[in-house]
């Protein structure tokens, strides 16, 4: 229903005035609607503009730092050989160590052997046994 319909028993001239002020009123809430919307559309690009910086620094960062980490695992893992290819360390000082353990049982081993008694079992008999009713007794 418009302003103009609904006010028939009033003159043509008042009626087009009406109108008009009908008009522009409904003018101005668009253009508060629209400025509101502006302003928040900058608002929101202001704040993705700042958000898309944030995660970009977040990622060079990242970056740098995986970069470091895999830079330093190849300066451990990776030498240079005589004929100038690389080669790799992975598995050297697990055998390193391997060997040294084996050498240790086999000395420790050894000298069990000699003296004529084994540690193990020369512990076990100087220990008293809890039998199950709780008392205990040596071996």
């Amino acid at each position: 229903m418009s302003v103009g319909s609904t006010m028939k028993w009033m003159g043509r001239s008042a009626r087009d005035k009406a109108e008009s002020m009908a008009h522009e009123v409904k003018d101005r809430a668009t253009e508060r609607r629209l400025e509101r919307a502006t302003s928040e559309t900058e608002r929101l690009r202001h704040e993705n503009d700042l958000l898309r910086d944030e995660v970009s620094e977040s990622r060079a960062e990242h970056r740098r730092i995986l970069d470091l980490i895999e830079e330093r695992f190849n300066e451990m893992a990776v030498e240079e050989g005589p004929d100038g290819k690389k080669r790799s360390h992975k598995g050297r000082w697990f055998l390193f160590l391997a060997a040294v353990g084996g050498g240790v049982f086999y000395w420790f081993r050894q000298r069990g052997a000699q003296t004529g008694d084994d540690e193990w079992t020369s512990n076990l008999a100087d220990m008293p046994a809890v039998t199950e009713s709780g008392t205990s007794t040596t071996l």
